[in-house]
């Protein structure tokens, strides 16, 4: 592993997706959202889960627009 998780959690993906021709964005997608959602129920107190999730929300609403554009489309696509 690398000091970026982020970064190592995308050479995951698009190792997943290069090994599987038909790979199911929407599957792989789920997947991700359901490891999301067990990790912050395994390490957040239950009064702090419902804030974590929206600001995890919030900031996959703040990505998604920010690099849309610079994204190119593909498994080789640009972090």
């Amino acid at each position: 592993m690398s000091d970026c998780l982020h970064c190592d959690i995308n050479d995951l993906i698009r190792k997943y997706v290069e090994a599987n021709e038909n790979a199911d964005v929407s599957k792989i997608a789920a997947m991700v959202v359901e490891s999301l959602a067990e990790l912050i129920l395994s390490v957040e107190p239950e009064s702090e889960q419902a804030k974590v999730m929206a600001d995890a929300l919030a900031h996959f609403g703040n990505v998604f627009l920010d690099k849309g554009d610079g994204v190119e489309p593909g498994p080789h696509g640009a972090h």
